[in-house]
């Protein structure tokens, strides 16, 4: 009765495995573009002191300075002068002339002329989300708005893949076609390092015979060059990782997250 019972149970798996229709799902080619930091960004208050603390350490272990040994020498020359000794003005080189002191002024002078170049830039200041002189301190992800279905979404540049092309030369030529000529990027290798796939509208299913795409993602960083519109898409922004949060959609970003630049996964 058992053995009936197995042959039964095997014969309903086998036929739902067979019985199954083929699904057909689009292959497809992104790429997360970066544009790394310009700039460190601005120390946090432990790390200011922390810096305070190593200055210290430092200013009490170091040698005297070429500065700091002049000036005890002019010291000394001073005092010789007020108690009338006779000093032998032929063995002083001519840097000499100038005192210890002099130098200070002349320096601190200088430093008060001398102005830091702001950390903010005019784009920062407009918030010019296509420029990318903004954000200098962070890394910066190009994303497009792209027509998917009948809904235009923020996603990063992505494309169907050609037969008998390379999932990486897919990815080479979506950047082509979709930013232009005028970008220079370096890829960080062949294998892509992340993937996500999604499901068309039930429409475009039944119409296409299509389930939907899968994308695998590669990763570039921006060496010069700046996007070119093309009419693929409708926009393109230069977003902080920060920002990517509130343009993706929050499945597409769950993904994308695992391979960017200082984010926290857990977050």
């Amino acid at each position: 009765m058992r053995t009936i019972r197995n042959i039964t149970m095997f014969k309903n798996v086998y036929r739902r495995m067979h019985s199954t229709k083929q699904v057909k799902w689009d292959i497809m080619a992104g790429l997360c573009l970066q544009r790394k930091p310009i700039i460190t960004k601005s120390l946090t208050d432990t790390e200011v002191n922390f810096q305070n603390i190593l200055q210290e350490i430092e200013f009490e272990k170091s040698l005297k300075s070429d500065h700091e040994l002049r000036h005890e020498k002019d010291v000394k020359r001073m005092e010789k002068l007020k108690n009338g000794k006779v000093i032998d003005f032929d063995d002083m080189d001519q840097a000499s002339n100038q005192s210890a002191q002099d130098y200070i002024d002349k320096n601190k002078e200088e430093l008060l002329n001398f102005k830091f170049a702001s950390r903010s830039t005019e784009a920062d200041l407009i918030n010019d989300t296509k420029s990318l002189k903004r954000k200098l301190d962070d890394n910066l992800v190009l994303i497009v708005k792209q027509k998917l279905g009948h809904e235009d979404f923020w996603v990063l540049p992505q494309g169907l893949w050609n037969n008998g092309e390379t999932l990486r030369e897919t990815s080479e030529r979506i950047l082509r076609e979709s930013c232009g000529n005028n970008l220079n990027v370096s890829f960080y290798g062949n294998a892509p390092c992340g993937f996500y796939k999604y499901k068309y509208p039930k429409q475009i299913r039944e119409q296409s015979n299509v389930e939907g795409a899968k994308i695998f993602f590669f990763k570039a960083k921006l060496l010069d060059g700046n996007v070119e519109e093309k009419g693929i898409w409708t926009d393109y922004e230069w977003s902080t990782v920060q920002e990517l949060n509130k343009r993706l959609i929050q499945p597409y970003m769950k993904n994308i997250k695992l391979f960017l630049s200082n984010y926290n996964v857990n977050t």
